[in-house]
């Protein structure tokens, strides 16, 4: 998924529709759609593409290969690269995500970590040694000060209370209590 969408991104033109207030630094191929607010110090480095209707909040690093959906919350001082980022996805302040994909409808509060890192994964039978962050399903929701090993997948509504430590895979609908 990473890959492709790296591949995807170098295609993309620049386009720099929505808000984007003083003091905001964007260099490189960036897009970003209508009716978005990139806040103020923020620092973007294409190829990046930033969907409609987002709040990009002072102090954010979005860094090359990051592609973010619609109606997408990055509260301040985050950091996102290389990066999937779904619709309706609101990140808390203070997160770090490299290498990974959050999908739809993600709730992520305060000082979320998913660094990139080795880790094996399994596909049709076979293991791969990757650099890889987190694998967020589709609604999960995650307390303050997460923190998920790299290669961690955590299954679709699954929900993590604070200051937990994930790795592995978690099936869908998992609570970590």
């Amino acid at each position: 998924i990473l890959s492709l969408n790296n591949a995807i991104l170098r295609r993309i033109p620049a386009d720099l529709g929505g808000v984007i207030e003083a003091g905001t630094s964007v260099k490189g191929s960036v897009s970003v759609g209508k009716n978005t607010v990139i806040r103020s110090n923020s620092y973007i480095v294409g190829p990046v593409v930033i969907g409609e209707n987002c709040d990009i909040g002072s102090n954010v690093c979005i860094l090359p290969a990051t592609s973010v959906g619609d109606n997408v919350v990055i509260s301040p001082l985050t950091e996102v690269e290389n990066s999937v980022i779904g619709n309706d996805v609101n990140i808390g302040p203070g997160s770090i995500i490299q290498d990974s994909v959050v999908d739809d409808g993600c709730v992520i509060k305060g000082h979320f970590t998913a660094c990139s890192g080795e880790a094996e994964v399994k596909v049709s039978h076979e293991y791969h040694v990757v650099n890889v962050g987190a694998m967020l399903g589709v609604g999960c929701n995650l307390g303050n000060s997460v923190m998920a090993q790299p290669g961690v997948i955590i299954g679709n509504y699954s929900q993590i209370q604070a200051m937990k430590l994930v790795n592995g895979k978690l099936s869908d609908r998992s609570f970590v209590l």
